[in-house]
């Protein structure tokens, strides 16, 4: 797992603005019908704030100055503040990747993209049910793109083939 930012779909895959905002705007939809995924995203994302609390509580005496020199508060101040905003942002990472990162894959896939439900990898259309070549997942299956042969609007048609055959 990425600590650093979600991986919510292959790299390979490159959406126009336009449709990356439609299926996060689907995703996100999806997401609040789910009342489970609402309550642990934001149990994980407080978190840190709960802990930041906590120590405040624990140590009440970091944060005070009696001799009128705050040069130690406000480097006490400045410390407390870059860990605890490391830590959010590790917490948010997270508490998307446990819980909004699946829904864009679902978007997807229902938008006739075969990708795998686990690491988002964009798998071939013509193999329902193979594993994910990245993550070894099985149990991904094929959607009703590679049933129906409709062309999804988030495919690139391959121009080096179409070269090849003039």
């Amino acid at each position: 797992m990425n600590l650093t930012w979600p991986k919510f779909h292959d790299s390979s895959f490159r959406p126009t603005l336009r449709e990356r905002w439609r299926f996060h705007w689907q995703a996100n939809l999806r997401m609040l019908r789910r009342p489970r995924d609402l309550v642990l995203f934001n149990l994980i994302s407080f978190a840190p704030l709960l802990l930041l609390m906590a120590f405040m509580w624990l140590f009440p005496g970091l944060y005070e100055s009696s001799t009128g020199d705050f040069s130690a508060l406000v480097l006490t101040t400045m410390a407390m503040a870059t860990f605890f905003l490391a830590l959010q942002h590790v917490a948010f990472v997270v508490a998307m990747n446990l819980t909004y990162v699946p829904h864009v894959h679902a978007v997807l896939r229902d938008q006739g993209i075969p990708v795998c439900a686990r690491c988002g990898h964009r798998l071939p259309p013509a193999t329902p049910g193979a594993t994910c070549p990245e993550c070894g997942e099985t149990g991904t299956s094929a959607t009703m793109y590679d049933s129906v042969g409709v062309p999804s609007t988030f495919d690139v048609p391959d121009r080096s083939s179409e070269d090849a055959q003039r």
